[in-house]
């Protein structure tokens, strides 16, 4: 009797023994696959915040320093429309970042990309074909300095709508449409829960109506008309003024603030060719910023302005850290499965073993080498394996997720608990708000940032983590089949035909 016809007598005839290595295997290869997903996933998200949060550098003009004493006098002579027109001179002088500046800087070798964002708020602010969710209100002084009752929206843009700061950080993600790019004109992201109360959908267009603030014409009114093309939601529960402010909150494309701005004489665009906002690069290689940075800053129209330029994200690499603990922690979870699995399969397989004396006995007698027996045994526990792993993938698909979750929220749970413990309470509390207009993004909230980046672990398993199972686990097999015939195998043929009887 040949081999592979022992083989598959055997698998058949005990099938109880074979039923219970396969449902061993099957557990095992879920456990390593949901521990590769883990993996993968977590190495996907470090490369990936490596390259579009640490790897960036900010570009900003510094505001000229306002002569107080200069605004109160042109207020006594002129009232308030005096006052801000002084203001607003002296906003417009100083240096600025042009658009000849941005295209030296992207000649830069090692940048990769850009986003310009800029950012303001409509005061007066009427919902012409709409209702807000719950109306922001607040008081904003008139031309005659009077204060006066007024309902705010805000306005937020990018080149690239996806590289604004809480989309980036994961405060934000977009449930439907899309996001803006550079090519767009007179369109707008809003938020589902505005999007939910006016039953907005992609496609649909918006108006708003108000007076911009902040700009050199403060009461200049304007009736802006978009397109709905995204629609945006937190990523976890506001406080009630934080979901209001959100639902008050557009994002429109660069093109349209552009046209506002120069309509009413913003102080940023004071130098013909100005940015409207500061300026985030992008670098190719996020271990190149240093270089990068440094070639920036001597640029001609760079060095010696009044600008500031400034390296990576606040109390980012403190994130990326605990990002790199959780890899490092998943690939221990797998090195302890494939250990702990091994001495499973060896106790399991040294009971069958000794058990087969007999069997072994009569192979020897009739000529069939040790190895050819051995051979056979690492084959039988083969074809169930391979069988048992292929059985895994689509039980693993359901299960990953789940028991990916479960161990990223104790991930979290153990870090917020091990920040406390080195950090003041208060410089540890988590902010829930939303604040796209931050000039850098800011982790320092430790256990805020670290959910959003546990929030963008997506954990899948896919055919091409199978292969591993099959790398890792064969070997895994296969050792322990060694290990549990070695103490038989290595007997005489005295010695086993005397256990026989």
């Amino acid at each position: 009797m040949n081999l592979i016809k022992r083989v598959g007598l055997y698998t058949i005839r005990q099938k109880p023994k074979s039923m219970l290595l396969f449902l061993v295997l099957v557990l095992v290869a879920t456990l390593v696959l949901t521990g590769i997903a883990i993996i993968s996933a977590v190495n996907d998200t470090h490369a990936d915040m490596r390259r579009d949060i640490a790897g960036v550098i900010s570009l900003e003009r510094n505001l000229p320093e306002m002569d107080h004493d200069g605004v109160i006098e042109a207020y006594a002579e002129g009232g308030s429309g005096a006052a801000l027109r002084f203001m607003s001179e002296v906003l417009s002088s100083g240096d600025f970042v042009t658009f000849e500046t941005l295209e030296a800087i992207m000649e830069v070798s090692g940048v990769s990309g850009y986003n310009v964002i800029a950012e303001f708020t409509m005061r007066d602010a009427i919902a012409e074909n709409f209702e807000f969710l719950n109306p922001i209100e607040g008081q904003f002084s008139n031309e005659h300095g009077e204060a006066e009752a007024t309902t705010f929206a805000y306005i937020h843009s990018a080149t690239d709508s996806q590289r604004l700061v809480d989309f980036l950080n994961g405060n934000l993600r977009l449930v439907a449409g899309r996001h803006q790019t550079a090519d767009d004109h007179r369109t707008v992201m809003i938020s589902d829960d505005l999007a939910s109360i006016n039953n907005i959908q992609i496609g649909d267009t918006l108006k708003i109506s108000g007076a911009p603030t902040t700009m050199g014409d403060q009461f200049s009114s304007t009736t802006l008309e978009f397109e709905v093309i995204g629609i945006f939601s937190a990523t976890r529960a506001l406080e009630e003024d934080d979901q209001n402010n959100l639902a008050a909150t557009f994002i429109i494309d660069m093109s349209t603030l552009m046209e506002e701005y120069a309509r009413t004489n913003y102080f940023g665009t004071g130098a013909i060719g100005s940015l409207p906002g500061f300026l985030s690069i992008f670098m190719e290689d996020p271990n190149e910023i240093e270089n990068v940075h440094d070639e920036i800053s001597n640029l001609r129209s760079v060095y010696g302005k009044d600008f500031t330029l400034m390296m990576g994200s606040v109390g980012f690499e403190d994130v990326l850290s605990s990002l790199t603990s959780l890899g490092v922690l998943a690939q221990t979870l797998l090195v302890i499965i494939a250990l702990v699995s091994m001495a499973i399969l060896a106790i399991i397989l040294t009971i069958w073993t000794r058990g087969r004396v007999k069997e072994i006995g009569i192979y020897l007698a009739n000529g069939i080498k040790k190895g050819e027996i051995i051979g056979q045994f690492i084959l039988e526990a083969s074809l169930i394996a391979v069988v048992a792993f292929a059985l895994s993938l689509p039980i693993s698909q359901v299960t990953a997720r789940g028991t990916g979750d479960f161990i990223l929220e104790r991930f979290t749970s153990a870090e917020a608990l091990r920040s406390e413990q080195l950090e003041d309470d208060s410089s540890m509390e988590a902010s829930s708000g939303i604040d796209m207009g931050r000039r850098g993004i800011d982790f320092n909230h430790t256990e805020n940032g670290l959910e959003n980046m546990i929030d963008m672990v997506e954990i899948g398993v896919s055919g091409s983590d199978l292969v591993w199972v099959y790398v890792i686990g064969l070997p895994v097999v296969t050792s322990s089949v060694l290990i549990a015939s070695y103490p038989v195998v290595k007997l005489k043929p005295k010695e086993i035909l005397t256990k026989m009887s």
